[in-house]
């Protein structure tokens, strides 16, 4: 008997306005870059194409705002006979790019909805007695999205809005420490300081890391040993301070709190923002579709900079020979 070992593979997958371009697009795209968010910025791509074909400059080039779905894809890659996919979800073309000799096409896209209603459209509301799971359920409904939110709900006595629905959403979240992303037609709320205690899904060692890749900082520039909030009680018509922690890196807020309880979060909120990526590290590794923004992953063998570290982003670039890796940034847990 003897054995057959396939290549490994990893390629890209692509549906164009509901519409499959896999098979047509395969030659043409010279380097596909997929960026996953676990921060509070959009998913994004870039593909660049090799337009000599005249289809590219006509029927072929794709409109702003048109929908992409691509798919990461790899076989044989860890194992023989083994097969992994990513969904990127449906990201919106928002910036197109053409140079001539030799001439190349650049899409980019971002994870948002196609109506510009939700990042541009400018809305005046005073939102009372609510919270803001019922605030981003509401939103989501007017823009045709689905809601999903895997935190604690913050009661919310009084908020105007003055802004589009996608930037007071997140304010507001970034305001009580949570993290809003658009992802698959859906709004999407969590708690990072809560995904940040989970268990790491793998532990990278120099072995696995590509060399000359790693980088890592620390620096207390920019970060809180505590802080001190401070809002007027508009029935006693007084000012009440409310105190998280003790040093000489105290951070001061002066803005509406609806309660002592209301103020303490939103300053401890604060402070996690602030503190969140004072140590940072990114490296390199053989691409891997199964590790996630916003996941946990532990670090050994680099001395005291080992530590578990929370994956702000993993941005997938894949070549047109096939080659595919995965660049991570992470912060550290517990600084």
């Amino acid at each position: 008997m003897i054995d057959v070992f396939l290549p490994r593979q990893a390629f890209l997958s692509v549906e164009y306005n509901d519409n499959d371009m896999t098979a047509d697009i395969k030659n043409d795209v010279e380097s596909f870059t997929f960026t996953d968010s676990g921060s509070d910025s959009s998913d994004s791509l870039s593909i660049k194409v090799n337009a000599s074909n005249e289809k590219w400059k006509n029927g072929w080039m794709p409109d702003i705002a048109a929908k992409l779905h691509p798919k990461l894809c790899t076989k044989n890659w860890i194992v023989q006979g083994d097969s992994a996919e990513l969904d990127c979800g449906v990201l919106v073309v928002d910036d197109l790019g053409f140079t001539g000799c030799p001439d190349v096409l650049t899409i980019g896209a971002v994870a948002r909805p196609s109506d510009t209603g939700f990042h541009e459209r400018n809305r005046e509301q005073v939102w009372k007695n609510t919270s803001i799971q019922r605030i981003a359920s509401t939103i989501a409904e007017r823009n045709s999205l689905q809601c999903s939110m895997d935190a604690e709900d913050v009661d919310i006595a009084i908020k105007e809005q003055d802004d589009n629905d996608s930037a007071f959403l997140k304010n507001l979240c970034e305001t009580y420490g949570l993290i809003l992303k658009v992802y698959m037609g859906k709004i999407w709320i969590f708690d990072r300081e809560k995904y940040k205690q989970k268990d790491a899904v793998r532990t990278f060692t120099p072995a696995d890391i590509v060399p000359g890749s790693f980088s890592w900082n620390t620096t207390l520039a920019g970060t809180y040993t505590g802080g001190v909030f401070t809002y007027t009680n508009q029935r006693k018509k007084v000012n009440i301070n409310v105190t998280v922690g003790s040093g000489d890196r105290m951070l001061k807020l002066n803005q509406y709190a609806s309660s002592e309880a209301d103020a303490k979060r939103q300053l401890e909120a604060a402070i996690a923002m602030k503190n969140h990526s004072n140590t940072t590290v990114s490296f390199k590794t053989m691409g891997d579709l199964n590790i996630h923004a916003t996941q946990c992953v532990n670090i050994q063998g680099y001395g005291k900079m080992d530590g578990k570290y929370y994956l702000d982003s993993i941005t997938r670039p894949l070549d047109n020979s096939g080659g595919l890796t995965n660049e991570y940034a992470g912060s550290r847990v517990g600084g």
